[in-house]
């Protein structure tokens, strides 16, 4: 059995302790001590990290009634060691998980809130409730947390027998417990049986920030930062709204409707945009159509069009395809790359898919697709003019003797 050290002051930074065995891992070597001030992953809460003497502790776990310690080096048994955790993983693990309490208890007590599930991360968390909170409420629980937060109310860790854990009354009570039972409280803000760590007051928590919530299986799934990572988040957001303020040369409280200013006048260009396409598709299809004979009553376009996106030259080919009975294939060139689209009319028997091949040997490209329609793209755009005209001279004589 190991001594959890931790249970009663989480700010108890070393610990003497004997070491009751070492086995050889795959990864390691896990050591189990008599007693430890190493927190092991558990209750939502993850591992802390430190040291065994001068042997690192990379991860700790539960396995029954002891906790093994991954280490990255050997440590003999029954030697007498000092433990220590790393503070910086410590005071942040704790400051999440304090702050977990002050969030579920706050929206417990202001929206009858039941916390269905917690998770840590190394770099958020999240807590789950069973019932769904708005906007407006989620920024009354994070004004109301951080009020909390200031009031600096002392924790309150107690060890108690069963038959005092059924007279107590607690915003949690897991049913089944047996032998002792760890009791956390923050009076007045959160009361429950955990097994984490926790800071001395909620002032220690320093700041909870929510950064998210949606809605989830019925209930809110809600994202916090508390202490540095909260102080870091809002730092990083600063930033952001630093460099968007010079970007649009407004004033701080500017920013969102200067961003959508400009959301909306890029609507209005890409619709401009969208609209001169189709007039240029639709002036592009009657002169290639105009001036293209039919042969055996159907039209092969073959054409080199300039900086046209691939959105585009589908669409051309399309118009082409669908105003008369027709072959297209369009390339455009764009920067240091040439790309191509193929396609037939209903009613064509050409396979698209076998002409790409004859286009892909021709320009070295790659490219692929159907019997109706067939794409693809090369880097050989020296001579792309000679290579469409042996594209089209191939493609009329393939429609002359079909």
């Amino acid at each position: 059995m190991t001594e959890k050290v931790y249970y009663f002051d989480s700010h108890i930074e070393e610990c003497e302790a004997v070491v009751l065995s070492c086995e050889k891992t795959k990864n390691g070597y896990d050591v189990v001590l008599d007693r430890t001030i190493i927190f092991p992953e558990g209750g939502g809460q993850l591992s802390d990290t430190g040291y065994i003497d001068d042997v690192r502790v990379l991860y700790a776990r539960e396995d029954g009634d002891i906790i093994v310690h991954e280490c990255e080096s050997e440590i003999e048994k029954g030697k007498k060691v000092r433990v220590r955790f790393d503070k910086g993983r410590r005071l942040d693990m704790t400051q999440q998980h304090s702050g977990e309490h002050i969030l579920s208890g706050t929206a417990n007590r202001l929206f009858q809130a039941t916390n269905v599930g917690f998770h840590m991360a190394e770099d958020y968390s999240t807590i789950d409730l069973d019932i769904f909170l708005d906007e407006d409420k989620i920024k009354q629980l994070e004004i109301e947390a951080n009020r909390a937060v200031y009031k600096n109310i002392p924790v309150d860790i107690r060890i108690v027998d069963e038959a005092e854990y059924e007279t107590i009354e607690l915003r949690k009570k897991t049913k089944g417990l047996k032998g002792e039972i760890r009791v956390v409280r923050y009076e007045g803000v959160d009361s429950c049986t955990c097994c984490g760590t926790h800071c001395m007051s909620t002032g220690e928590v320093g700041t909870i920030k929510i950064t998210s919530s949606i809605k989830y299986k019925g209930g809110t799934r809600i994202w916090f930062l508390c202490g540095e990572r909260a102080i870091r988040h809002y730092i990083e957001t600063q930033k952001i709204v630093d460099t968007i303020a010079r970007r649009f040369s407004v004033k701080h409280e500017d920013v969102v409707s200067a961003v959508v200013r400009q959301g909306d006048e890029l609507n209005d260009c890409k619709a401009q945009l969208k609209r001169k396409s189709t007039e240029l598709i639709n002036y592009r299809t009657a002169e290639l159509l105009s001036s293209c004979e039919a042969i055996n009553g159907k039209k092969c376009i073959v054409s080199v069009e300039k900086d046209m996106g691939m959105a585009d030259l589908k669409q051309l080919a399309e118009k082409i395809c669908s105003s008369e009975k027709s072959v297209a294939v369009i390339f455009s060139v764009s920067g240091d790359s040439v790309f191509y689209q193929l396609m037939r009319s209903e009613g064509v028997k050409l396979s698209m898919r076998e002409l790409c091949n004859v286009v892909n040997v021709t320009l070295s490209g790659k490219g692929g697709g159907r019997d109706e329609y067939a794409q693809g793209s090369s880097k050989n755009i020296a001579g792309i003019e000679d290579s469409a005209l042996q594209i089209l001279n191939y493609l009329r004589n393939v429609i002359k003797n079909a």
